[in-house]
């Protein structure tokens, strides 16, 4: 499944937080589902960007019928720690009909200020399109608050599985100061739960604004 981002969709994330969640993940528009009742994954990814290497894990857990996440991200070229703690519940389960939706929210902050200041809240959709479910559109629609800007988020992303265990991903997605963001890449399934995502990506209208992402999706019970 695409990785579930707790601490709001990665569109939020990337309005109030150096690194988005998205993403085995580090993908920029969420779905509209989580992991398992009673288990928990982590989400981890590398990516490169002209300002040198950012590193960030996500362990997420559920339980209570929701998702909690707390992110952790690094970015080494400026020393910069960043958090994101969130949580997401699914409203309406894309397993049992041909769509789902879920409402995500999610607070953060440098890792030296406890104090969440930057929050987001996201709707994520999914639908399934054609009768194999071979391919999944995601749809995302939010608010996002940080001290540099406040304002709607969207994005629209696709995921088509092409062959078994492998999967086709692009996504374009707005942050709230309305910097578009795109990125594409293909995901590979390594068993159930566990998957390997390659993406890269670019800001719209930005010269050095290109990266490339690998992304890592581990589940296990708690």
């Amino acid at each position: 499944m695409h990785a579930s981002r707790l601490f709001a969709l990665p569109l939020v994330a990337v309005a109030m937080l150096p690194f988005d969640t998205r993403a085995a993940a580090s993908l920029m528009v969420d779905d509209a589902s989580i992991t398992d009742v009673g288990r928990c994954q982590l989400e981890s990814w590398g990516r490169h960007t002209h300002a040198g290497a950012e590193w960030t894990a996500v362990p997420a857990c559920t339980f209570a019928d929701t998702e909690w996440s707390l992110g952790v991200s690094h970015q080494r070229a400026a020393s910069d720690t960043q958090w994101a703690l969130g949580a997401k519940r699914v409203l309406r389960d894309i397993d049992q009909r041909r769509w789902g939706m879920a409402l995500s929210a999610g607070v953060g902050n440098d890792w030296h200020r406890l104090r969440g200041d930057d929050w987001g809240i996201n709707a994520p959709l999914t639908i399934a399109l054609g009768a194999s479910d071979h391919t999944l559109l995601h749809v995302n629609l939010g608010w996002a608050r940080t001290a540099a800007a406040r304002g709607r988020t969207e994005g629209i992303g696709m995921e088509i599985n092409t062959a078994p265990q492998w999967s086709l991903l692009a996504e374009t997605a707005r942050d709230a100061t309305r910097q578009r963001s795109s990125q594409f890449g293909v995901r590979h399934a390594l068993w159930r739960g566990a998957s390997v995502d390659l993406l890269a990506g670019r800001v719209h209208h930005q010269r050095d604004g290109h990266w490339i992402t690998l992304g890592i999706t581990l589940a296990a019970a708690p």
